[in-house]
Parts: C-alpha cells; sequence; structure tokens
C-alpha cells in the first residue's frame, strides 16, 4: 500500500509540475523586450522607497545583478515556483554594464505569504565567484555558490567585508517593499533561446555578459544606463 501511494504522490507532482510550467508559460509570455521592460520597471521600484531599498553601496561593488519580475508559485503538497528574468554583469575597472543574459528559476516555496501568487526577485551578485556559475551553465544557489538575504536600507557602512560574507544578496518583493529573502536550493538555468532570438547570434553567457558581442541592441540600453547610473 505504501509502495501504492508512493507512485501516486509521484504521479500527481509530475501531473502537477507540466501543468504548473504550462500556466506560467502562458503567462510570462511575452517576448524579450517585454521582459527587459518589466525587469527595468522592478529596478525603478526596488529603489523607489529610500528607508526600505537595495542599498546603492551594492551596485557600486556588486559584479553583476539578476532580476526576475513576476515570480509564480503553484502548490500540489509541496509548493513550487518558476519565472523568467535577466541578468546584467558590471567591469568593476570601467563601471560599465553588459548584458543580457537571459534565465529561468524555479525551486521551492523560498518563504511566500499567503495569499501572493506572484513576487518579484532581485539577485546581487557580489564577486566573481558568485558570477561564474552564470558563466558555466545551470546551477542552485545555496550549492556551490552561498546566497545570503540581503541588507535594506538608505546607506550601507563602506567596509570590504560586505563583499566576502555572501557571494549573492537575495531580494523579494513583500507588500509593496523589498527585502531580503532566502533562496537556497533554487534552481538557475539558462534561457539560450531567448539569447539567440535576442542577440540574433549564438553567443555563450560569457561572452555576452564580458562584453565581447559586436552591438548591444537598442532595447537593452535603457536598463543598463540605469545600472551605471545607480553604480555612482
Amino acid at each position: 500500500m505504501m509502495m501504492g501511494f508512493s507512485k501516486t504522490i509521484k504521479m500527481g507532482l509530475i501531473v502537477f509540475f507540466s501543468m504548473f510550467f504550462l500556466s506560467t508559460e502562458m503567462v510570462l509570455a511575452g517576448g524579450e523586450q517585454q521582459r527587459l521592460q518589466n525587469a527595468l520597471a522592478v529596478l525603478k521600484e526596488a529603489q523607489a522607497i529610500p528607508e526600505r531599498t537595495i542599498p546603492k553601496e551594492l551596485f557600486k561593488r556588486c559584479r553583476a545583478i539578476a532580476i526576475f519580475p513576476s515570480v509564480y508559485k503553484g502548490s500540489f503538497i509541496i509548493g513550487g515556483s518558476f519565472g523568467r528574468g535577466v541578468i546584467f554583469a558590471r567591469d568593476p575597472k570601467s563601471n560599465k554594464w553588459f548584458g543580457p543574459v537571459f534565465l529561468t528559476i524555479g525551486g521551492g516555496s523560498f518563504g511566500w505569504q499567503i495569499g501572493v501568487k506572484s513576487t518579484d526577485l532581485i539577485l546581487v551578485v557580489m564577486n566573481d565567484r558568485g558570477l561564474r556559475p552564470f558563466f558555466r551553465g545551470n546551477f542552485t544557489l545555496g550549492g556551490e555558490v552561498g546566497v545570503s538575504a540581503g541588507p535594506v536600507g538608505r546607506e550601507l557602512e563602506a567596509s570590504t567585508d560586505i563583499t566576502l560574507r555572501s557571494e549573492i544578496y537575495s531580494y523579494s518583493r513583500s507588500k509593496g517593499f523589498f527585502a531580503g529573502i532566502s533562496l537556497e536550493g533554487t534552481y538557475i538555468a539558462h534561457d539560450y533561446n531567448a539569447d539567440e532570438a535576442f542577440w540574433k547570434k549564438p553567443y555563450t553567457p560569457r561572452e555576452i555578459l564580458e562584453g565581447r558581442v559586436s552591438v548591444i541592441p537598442e532595447s537593452a540600453k535603457a536598463i543598463i544606463t540605469y545600472l551605471e547610473k545607480l553604480g555612482k
């Protein structure tokens, strides 16, 4: 009987995740340019309330920013989530930003509030160690790379250890504010089809994030300009 119950659970999970991902595909449809517009809107909203925002000091020190607008949740015995986003990398010497590389994110419920069906996520990648997995391929946060709930506030003490405590700081929108959140165990994958559709060439994530591409599409320049402004 236990084996039969286990088989039922497995089949139920397969059906749930199949339906879940199909439904989120429909909800999240809209194309690469729309994803960039949504990501820029999330960044601006994250800076709208100084007392409850991502400290600008992190933007000055970070190596990359990943933004996931509207990550959706579902539930069947266990929680689940899925969303799409983009990542841009910063050259610490020149303060120039490069990207986007398109991503998907999925995993557990990571602290969803009751009644919340979607949230915006931001990952602030603080160093080369945190950025490396985004070059190589798909990976799990908290595995080979550390992730911690990020600090919030108008200002951040200019201390060097803020870049060493965690490779990645994570934030989610909560009741209109952005707050730190733990995302250990969350899975991030490259959206290679979106990359090629946007860039019109099969660039690798490393080539894009290191600025080794010929021309940056016009639709990416608005968010790059905003990121450069945040890092000043």
